[in-house]
């Protein structure tokens, strides 16, 4: 777990950041959907904002997308082909959802955080699909992602779906199959990947992790402006 320390000396516990470590410490090269070849210096991130890890865990299995599901992890493991539950505490592998046959390069997964009846959608990084399970994987549909096969990481916020563009496309804020709008994030250098939603000021925080910088880029969201808060490593 993350924990974030803004500018309005206000501590905002972040179980959503588990999965952007993602991005700095779990991706395979070559094997995570990076299509991103720059690399240079970039900013070391703000003084108005500091990290400090709680806890991490070593992974034998591929680890992309990430969830927080009711006292668990859930990871995307795309290369057994699997959403793999982790025990939050130790990190040890608990049960686990199969994907779609068709779903082979899956990246970001969110759940729509209602265990009564569980939705559990991914996306794919060479099609245009998201793909979306009711029934714990046995049996999967599908929508059109709005990022076509830009989709990397995903989040859920508790009313809408969102979904980093891989291509220097900013942030997208759906409903599947439904409405959706494109937010700028010109201050990530590089490709993005990661992204988690969390409660911040009664609105909501963002903060987005990028192939090729690592850096976490933070942003205040109010519902029509996306507000940039800083950076920090």
């Amino acid at each position: 777990m993350l924990e974030y320390t803004g500018t309005i000396n206000e501590r905002v516990t972040m179980k959503y950041l588990v999965f952007l470590l993602v991005a700095a410490t779990m991706v395979f090269a070559n094997d995570d959907g990076c299509t991103d070849t720059s690399i240079g210096s970039y900013s070391p991130g703000s003084d108005a904002i500091s990290l400090t890890l709680e806890n991490d865990w070593a992974q034998s299995q591929q680890v992309l997308g990430l969830d927080a599901v009711d006292g668990s992890i859930l990871g995307s493991d795309r290369n057994g082909m699997k959403l793999q539950f982790y025990d939050n505490s130790t990190g040890a592998p608990a049960t686990s959802i199969p994907l779609d046959a068709a779903n082979t390069n899956c990246f970001g997964l969110a759940w729509n955080n209602n265990a009564t009846t569980p939705v559990y959608y991914t996306d794919d990084w060479t099609d245009s699909d998201l793909y979306y399970t009711e029934d714990a994987g046995t049996s999967w549909a599908t929508v059109t992602s709005p990022a076509g096969n830009k989709a990397r990481g995903m989040d859920f916020d508790g009313t809408d779906y969102w979904c980093t563009n891989a291509d220097g496309g900013g942030l997208w804020i759906f409903q599947p199959g439904g409405a959706q709008v494109n937010v700028a994030i010109p201050e990530v250098p590089t490709q993005p990947s990661g992204l988690a939603v969390f409660p911040y000021e009664g609105d909501l925080g963002v903060a987005v992790t990028a192939y090729n910088t690592h850096n976490f880029y933070f942003y205040h969201w109010d519902g029509s402006n996306m507000i940039y808060l800083g950076s920090a490593p």
